[in-house]
């Protein structure tokens, strides 16, 4: 069960941005940050989740922060300007991203 609570949190960003492109008819740049914020998590869990006993909880906010960070840079490579709405999205990108790993941790160590 916890495995499958993962994976909804980490599709949840891929199926945000499947749906604004299906709406806007060729916006896939949610889709570029989704890839973004997933690949800054994923760096985090691999490397820091591999190298140290670090807390499930610790992990998740490095993930969240790296994942936030990849996301804004992604959407800033793709002309969107700095401001709150892309804030907005990476940030909700990246909890989605280090809610999957706080999950996947804790179904692990239980």
């Amino acid at each position: 069960m916890g495995r499958a609570v993962s994976v909804a949190f980490a599709a949840l960003p891929f199926a945000f941005g499947a749906i604004r492109a299906v709406k806007t008819g060729s916006d896939v740049r949610y889709l570029w940050v989704a890839l973004a914020a997933a690949i800054g998590a994923l760096v985090v869990e691999r490397t820091a989740g591999a190298r140290h006993s670090a807390g499930a909880l610790s992990l998740a906010t490095l993930a969240f922060c790296a994942s936030g960070a990849a996301g804004t840079g992604a959407a800033m490579l793709l002309g969107t300007k700095l401001g709150p709405g892309i804030l907005v999205v990476a940030a909700s990108f990246a909890a989605c991203f280090a809610a999957a790993i706080l999950t996947r941790r804790l179904h692990r160590s239980a």
